[in-house]
């Protein structure tokens, strides 16, 4: 679609129908306008803030679980099903088609 004339003319086209443009550029005009925004987070977004934080500040590794692995290892201790491992590996592999 081809449209001619430009701005101007269909600006033209409202005035003749005695419709006059808004302005949007004048907020001091607005009724209730105070000349600031304003932000509000729902709770749900608040809550994700708190539990990103938390995540943010616990550790990517937790030392204590660790050196009780290690310590079982060394001592014989433990011991790995294989075909519990197996399992967990198809069931991982397979997840997306569960969902």
């Amino acid at each position: 679609m081809k449209i001619d004339g430009g701005p101007e003319k269909i600006l033209g086209v409202y005035k003749k129908q005695g419709i006059q443009p808004s302005r949007t550029d004048r907020a001091d005009e607005v009724k209730g306008a105070k000349g600031q925004d304003r932000i509000e987070f729902s709770t749900k977004a608040q809550d994700f803030q708190v539990a990103l934080k938390a995540l943010g500040e616990a550790p990517d590794v937790r030392e204590a679980k660790v050196a009780e692995l290690k310590a079982r290892i060394n001592s014989g201790q433990y011991n790995v099903d294989a075909v519990e491992v197996a399992d967990r590996i198809i069931d991982s592999l397979f997840l997306d088609k569960k969902v």
